[in-house]
Order: C-alpha cells, then structure tokens, then sequence
C-alpha cells in the first residue's frame, strides 16, 4: 500500500482553491494507507478557515482508516487558541491565557443537529456586533448561513459539519468557513428515491443545484438558491467544490473545471 507524502506551507499566501487541490490526492487513499502530512506554520497569520479545511480533511480520513502522520514546522499560538493542533492530535504546550471570544471568533469546531442551533446564535452575534450591516441585509445572510448548516445534517449523509469564523477589526472583514466532507451534491441529488435529478452528470449536478426548486426530495430547495443569489447580487464570488468538480461564479459568468 503507498504512502502519500503531502506538504502545506501557511508561510506564503493559499487560496482555498490551491489548498484543496493539493489536499484532494489524500482523498484517493484507500484504508490502511499513511499519508505523510507536513505543514509549515512558521507565519503566524495563517486564517482560521485555511486550518479549518485541513483540519476537517484530516479527521475524514483517519475515520476512514487512514494513517495519517503529521508533521509541524515552526509554532502557532493562534493556530493554537482556535483549536487546531487539539483537532488534528497534535500537542501543543499553550503558554498564554485564554480569554472569552464572545462576539469576537469562533474555534474551529464540529457541530451536528443538537448543536447546531447554539453555534447559529454565536455566529449571529459576530455578525451583528462587528459587521456593521444593515438589518436587512443581516436576516438575510443569517438565514443563508442557517440553511448551509442544515444542509450538511440533511443531505450530506454525516452527522456533523465544521464551522469557523473570525473577525477582523482592522480590515473590516468577517471571515466564515462552514464545510463537511460528506456525500457530494451529486450524489445527494441522484441516490436519493424521492429525487427528480437521478439521471444527471456530475457537472450537471453543480450547474443545477442554485438553481430554485432543486431538491433531493428531502427539502424545498430554496436555501442554495437564496444564498447563490445573496452572493451573486452582492457582487461576490461563489465557489462550490463537490465530487472530481467545482463551480466558480465570477462577475456572473459560470466556470466549470475537474479538481
């Protein structure tokens, strides 16, 4: 059985696309495989929801009886007061205090049905304490964000999901990362008996699924819909990865490609 060797360096600028795409061989490994993990923390500005995605990919993969073997270059008091190195079985001697992030971030944290509610509640007071936007526009994005973590106990075929959120006081920026590593949309939309899209391809599947009215058949489908919209009239950029796929929206222009 091969061994994957794979390398993450935080020290120099990763876009998320970047970090999945050199993440994705992993996913390949079959039980029982090593993977060889090495990540360079020696810039201590890394974001939350970089560790988020590697963090999430790696308890994937061990509970599918992956090896994975980690090793640290360099030392990151942030990467450890969200909770990083405690996620990924790392240790980690914390020489700082830890004090309440109340309305200030939210660790890189798991949720399924029963905390779901709770963890909405704190990322809703990030957003109305430090985002400065408008009332309107707020009830919108909380009911986007509510319907994604939904989304991943209904359809994703696990039973929790992963969240982090940072606020960033002297950029003006809210940071959120919601993301599993469950079933896929084209597998939620085609396996599914009460499904109307069994018979779409992959690509089919991402092109359809903001679409309004598309469902498995467990729900409306409105929650995508409504949260592609909100990005996509805010002039911002959408980007869902799902199986060998992704779909960026750009400036409305659609843009598909294999990972």
């Amino acid at each position: 059985m091969a061994d994957l060797n794979l390398s993450i360096n935080f020290t120099q600028p990763i876009s998320h696309c970047e970090l999945i795409r050199k993440f994705s061989p992993a996913y390949f490994l079959i039980s029982g495989a090593r993977l060889n993990l090495s990540i360079d923390l020696s810039n201590n500005m890394v974001h939350s929801d970089s560790l988020l995605i590697v963090a999430s990919g790696v308890n994937h993969l061990r509970q599918n009886g992956i090896v994975v073997i980690i090793t640290i270059q360099g030392e990151s008091t942030y990467a450890s007061r969200i909770n990083f190195y405690q996620l990924i079985d790392v240790h980690f001697e914390e020489q700082f205090i830890r004090r309440n992030n109340e309305g200030r971030f939210i660790e890189l944290k798991s949720f399924d049905k029963d905390t779901l509610y709770s963890l909405q509640d704190e990322l809703n007071m990030i957003l109305y304490q430090k985002g400065g936007i408008n009332k309107e526009v707020l009830q919108l994005l909380f009911y986007c964000l509510g319907e994604i973590m939904d989304n991943i106990i209904v359809h994703s075929g696990l039973e929790k999901g992963w969240i982090s959120a940072q606020y960033y006081p002297s950029k003006h920026e809210i940071r959120v990362t919601i993301c599993d590593n469950g079933d896929g949309i084209h597998h939620s939309l085609t396996t599914n008996p009460k499904s109307k899209f069994k018979e779409v391809s992959e690509v089919e599947a991402l092109d359809i699924c903001i679409q309004r009215g598309v469902t498995n058949g467990e729900g409306l489908g409105f929650g995508l819909f409504a949260s592609s919209q909100f990005i996509l009239k805010n002039t911002g950029d959408l980007l869902i990865y799902s199986g060998y796929h992704y779909l960026l929206v750009h400036n409305g222009e659609y843009k598909w490609s294999s990972r």
